[in-house]
């Protein structure tokens, strides 16, 4: 029979994600691009011909009768950084809005104007005197959104990073723009766990066991029949066997072994022994016998009526 329990699980319950695009618009006359032009995916964008950005932060929801309302607060944070190492920052306000999702996604668009950015941080550079470090902007959105999914109550938020690092007359964008979640809920469920086949074929025959003793007591209770010691002593000492069988092994018992012998006075103690050191025990069904060996001693257990 199986055994009942409640576990808990992780169940998929909506996705989110974030998503930043931008366009960086041609605004100064320059020698390669028209003014107007607009510049996607460059390695590199310049100054000197396109000192604004044009960006849009996403956020989406998907799942099941999605209701949600999002707020978001968009900072860029000035640094100066090498390797693993931030030597100072500064926080810059860049937009904030509100507003439900539709149709499961929620936009929100600004201008970054990049040429001012590098401009503030070289009069930072200046002021200190420390000129160390690559300028880095890291542009983040805090999104909170509330509401329920699948009828659930939701209020959770979430931040979304696009770095642009800064250079000289030239600044580069991350590839790094697009965000993705799974989110779960946790429940409890009641699942049915069945023991290893081995176990189960064990509690088996310790039953037909069970039962074969039960007629025997039956039948020895009846004027007509009336069994002997030796029969009930075989009768207890298989259901014993039957017992321990997980910790037993079928083999045949070698009598030329010159190694020290130790008798045990019943199959439980040479069960415990056996565990005890990390063993199996050995049945010999021929010579009605039990043993091991370990650190050159043999234990036997000979049952009475083996003997």
């Amino acid at each position: 029979m199986p055994e009942y329990r409640d576990v808990t699980v992780d169940l998929p319950w909506y996705s989110i994600g974030g998503e930043y695009e931008y366009r960086a618009v041609v605004s100064e006359g320059n020698p390669l691009w028209p003014v107007g032009t607009t510049l996607t995916d460059n390695p590199v964008y310049f100054f000197a011909a396109t000192p604004e950005l044009q960006t849009t932060f996403t956020f989406l929801a998907e799942g099941e009768d999605v209701d949600l309302d999002v707020v978001s607060h968009t900072v860029a944070i000035l640094s100066m950084k090498e390797s693993e190492t931030t030597y100072w920052s500064k926080e810059v306000v860049i937009a904030e809005n509100a507003g439900p999702l539709k149709s499961g996604v929620y936009q929100n668009s600004f201008t970054l104007d990049m040429e001012d950015m590098q401009q503030r941080m070289n009069e930072i550079r200046e002021y200190l005197g420390f000129q160390r470090g690559t300028p880095v902007v890291d542009l983040v959105t805090t999104t909170v959104f509330s509401g329920t999914v699948d009828g659930k109550q939701v209020n959770e938020h979430r931040e979304y990073l696009m770095p642009i690092t800064l250079g000289a007359g030239h600044y580069s964008i991350s590839d790094n723009r697009s965000f993705a979640e799974a989110v779960t809920a946790r429940q409890t469920e009641t699942i049915a766990v069945y023991p290893p086949p081995h176990q189960q074929y064990a509690a088996v025959f310790l039953l037909l066991v069970s039962v074969g003793m039960l007629l025997w007591v039956v039948i020895s209770r009846s004027p007509r029949f009336k069994p002997s010691a030796d029969t009930l002593q075989a009768l207890e000492q298989e259901a014993v066997h039957a017992r321990y069988r997980d910790w037993m092994s079928q083999g045949r018992f070698d009598h030329s072994i010159t190694a020290h012998r130790i008798e045990l006075g019943s199959l439980e103690d040479i069960i415990s022994a056996a565990v005890d050191m990390n063993q199996r025990v050995i049945y010999d069904d021929d010579e009605k016998t039990y043993f091991f060996l370990h650190d050159a001693i043999l234990y036997v257990y000979e049952p009475a009526d083996s003997r």
